[in-house]
């Protein structure tokens, strides 16, 4: 196996290790990041909801929080980032509802404690008033507290952008490489992966779901986390008109999140049935998909089944009990010098530019020389999406590029041209191009265009059809044709 030497390892390539990583690139510093997934943002960050919140949406952020001063920090850099990295952003605002008017007191000492934080004013409308601001609301519930700065944006697409541009200003990016152990030298550490050994001066540990076990390897556990699991429904892009806003209840029974959400793409998300699990089990169940419905027509009575094209689940990793459920973990362990860990939990995605930063001031702090880039870019292109374009921007497009103008997945129109500038930009699976240009996202959950997609990317990698994967690994789609299985009775038997 070969060895290779580098001056900082970032071990994740979630919202947090590419963040840190766009950050250090910078700087004249030799970074390479590692993901263990055949593509960037599929662990944790692909199902973060992607709230941009201003951290004034509950009463559990308190200024002496950890986190709190990371989200605080990383709140007017993130419109700024998507602007540089051509990034989805929309601000939607939010309305934190009751249902009970014994709980308008709690809205009250919100609403009082962001003004005297100096966040700004939140305004509080009763049931009328807000019905005619979201005309499809409950009756049921009483009133709401607005902020209007909330704002979402896609987690998955802002962790690719921040990659692509990483690397063009120099990371090193080494996916489907997992690490598997780590020793702690004087001046070096030793860390041995599945494609070979690095040696790295610093190590940032950002593996979301496992940096707890990654700290452990070399003693650098420091901090006890809980997996708590979150169950989240897609609803088709037709249900658009029924939430214009993120919409929240004040929770009413331990471990809901009542809450619909927009995304930039048009569709809305609502869930969330938070519960402590065993990482890594993303299955989803009819119980959950029931509370979380039921749960939603709290809010939006018009919400149906029929309407539910997709359903997920997450992992949020907590901190322990005694120092808040939602404190983070953004330092240089106590106990091992020069190794980082990187987890926040919730709110990761609003808070990684914060998080980002902070690791370079615990970098300087420690020494490592941080002389800018003269070369560092921080502008990135977004490849086109041809069902936003003007009729006049789309003639142009195909006259470039013909392949634009041959739609492949027709409930997201999704043309060719995407999806070979999806793949050309990286995307080596079905999921990959799926989280790049969105074919497979719709009411027909890939059905129809997810073999023409198939043959595209066998296609461009030069490789049979056969041999394409979902996700990477074992997770052929076709691993034989029709033909074949005829001719053999399945392969197998």
């Amino acid at each position: 196996m070969p060895v290779m030497e580098t001056e900082v390892l970032i071990i994740g390539a979630g919202v947090l290790g590419a963040a840190t990583a766009r950050e250090l690139s910078r700087y004249k510093v030799d970074v390479t990041l590692v993901e263990k997934n055949v593509d960037v943002g599929w662990g944790i960050t692909k199902a973060n909801v992607g709230v941009v919140c201003q951290g004034r949406d509950t009463l559990e952020f308190r200024p002496e929080y950890h986190r709190t001063r990371l989200l605080w920090r990383a709140l007017p850099l993130m419109e700024p980032l998507c602007r540089e990295l051509d990034v989805p952003f929309k601000k939607v605002g939010a309305y934190l509802m009751i249902r009970d008017m014994t709980k308008k007191e709690k809205l009250d000492k919100l609403a009082r404690r962001t003004e005297s934080l100096g966040l700004g004013s939140d305004t509080y409308y009763p049931y009328p008033e807000l019905k005619e601001r979201e005309p499809h609301i409950s009756p049921e519930i009483k009133g709401g507290l607005y902020d209007h700065a909330i704002a979402v944006v896609h987690p998955v697409y802002l962790t690719q952008a921040l990659v692509e541009n990483a690397v063009a200003n120099g990371v090193r990016l080494m996916l489907e490489t997992e690490v598997e152990d780590i020793e702690a030298g004087h001046t070096e550490f030793r860390v041995r992966t599945n494609r070979g050994e690095i040696k790295a001066r610093y190590v940032i540990n950002a593996a979301g779901e496992w940096v707890d076990r990654i700290a452990a390897m070399v003693n650098a556990d420091d901090f006890v986390l809980f997996p708590i699991k979150g169950y989240v429904g897609v609803l088709d892009r037709n249900c658009s008109e029924l939430a214009g806003s993120l919409l929240a209840v004040l929770p009413e029974e331990p471990g809901d999140m009542n809450i619909v959400v927009p995304t930039v793409e048009g569709n809305l998300l609502f869930g969330i049935q938070l519960q402590i699990n065993r990482r890594h089990d993303r299955s989803t169940t009819a119980l959950m998909a029931r509370r979380a419905i039921e749960n939603a027509r709290k809010i939006i009575p018009e919400i149906s089944e029929k309407d539910v094209i997709n359903s997920f689940c997450g992992y949020l990793m907590f901190r322990n009990f005694e120092i808040g459920w939602h404190e983070c973990e953004v330092a240089m362990s106590a106990r091992v010098p020069r190794f980082i860990n990187m987890t926040i939990g919730y709110p990761g995605v609003s808070a990684s530019p914060g998080a980002a930063l902070e690791v370079l001031d615990i970098l300087r702090k420690d020494g490592l020389a941080l002389e800018p880039n003269p070369k560092f870019n921080p502008y990135r292109k977004d490849i086109p999406d041809f069902s936003m374009l003007s009729e006049k921007e789309r003639k142009a497009l195909i006259r470039k590029d013909p392949r634009y103008g041959h739609v492949v997945c027709r409930c997201e129109t999704v043309t060719e041209g995407e999806i070979v500038e999806a793949i050309r930009r990286g995307a080596t699976t079905l999921d990959g191009v799926k989280f790049r240009v969105r074919p497979g996202t719709g009411r027909c959950q890939g059905g129809f265009c997810g073999p023409r997609v198939a043959r595209i990317l066998a296609r461009e990698l030069g490789i049979p059809e056969t041999e394409v994967t979902k996700a990477g690994g074992a997770s052929q789609q076709v691993p034989l044709r029709t033909k074949q299985l005829l001719e053999e009775g399945g392969g197998d038997g």
